[in-house]
């Protein structure tokens, strides 16, 4: 969406919202405006912890990265093993 669009549409929102008196859709515009920064999605307290963990681990040099075609290549191999165990 271009910026100027996007700004037109903005305001027209803004003006939409102004004139709602349904306080369900109301809340339910609270309700996404909220769940705009993760979309939704929580991570539990242990989940975060698992996170940060293995965050410290990486930025301490414990743990490496692997890029997309590292990646991509190890799931090959492991597909062709168990391709080669079927058969």
């Amino acid at each position: 969406m271009q910026s100027i669009q996007l700004q037109k549409d903005k305001l027209e929102l803004i003006e939409w919202i102004t004139q709602v008196e349904d306080s369900a859709v109301i809340e339910k515009l609270i309700e996404m405006m909220n769940e705009e920064d993760n979309y939704g999605f929580r991570l539990s307290d242990e989940q975060k912890l698992m996170l940060e963990e293995s965050s410290a681990k990486y930025e301490s040099g414990q743990e490496r990265s692997y890029s997309w075609e590292e990646v991509q290549e190890q799931a090959m191999e492991i597909k062709k093993r168990l391709n080669e165990e079927k058969a």
